[in-house]
Order: structure tokens, then C-alpha cells, then sequence
């Protein structure tokens, strides 16, 4: 669980870098390629939400028997 919340946390970070790193740049090409990192991060986001959920739904399941 708490390796799930750090995997959480350190794709949110480079969320964060990307979006900072597209702040300091006009150059589109490096544009698209970090808004595409950022989309990744937002989908690994959420596919470790998603295995959280099953940690919890089978810890929780192993309880009611």
C-alpha cells in the first residue's frame, strides 16, 4: 500500500515537472512531447489508483470470511 502511495506521489511530482518545464519553453515540438509525458503520468496515475483499490477491495475481502 505504501509503495502504491509512493508511485502515486512520484508521478504527480513529474506531472508537476512537466508542466513547469512546458511554462519555461515556446518551442512546440519540446511542447507536445511533455503535454504526451504528462498524459502517461496521468494514466500511470491512475492505473496505481486502480491497483489501490484492488488492494484494499481484497484486504477487505479477506475480512467478511
Amino acid at each position: 500500500v505504501t509503495d502504491l502511495h509512493e508511485d502515486m506521489a512520484a508521478e504527480q511530482k513529474a506531472l508537476a515537472t512537466y508542466y513547469h518545464l512546458i511554462n519555461l519553453t515556446d518551442d512546440v515540438d519540446i511542447i507536445n512531447v511533455l503535454r504526451f509525458l504528462g498524459e502517461r503520468e496521468i494514466v500511470h496515475y491512475q492505473r496505481f489508483g486502480e491497483a489501490l483499490m484492488d488492494v484494499y477491495d481484497f484486504d477487505e475481502s479477506k475480512r467478511v470470511f
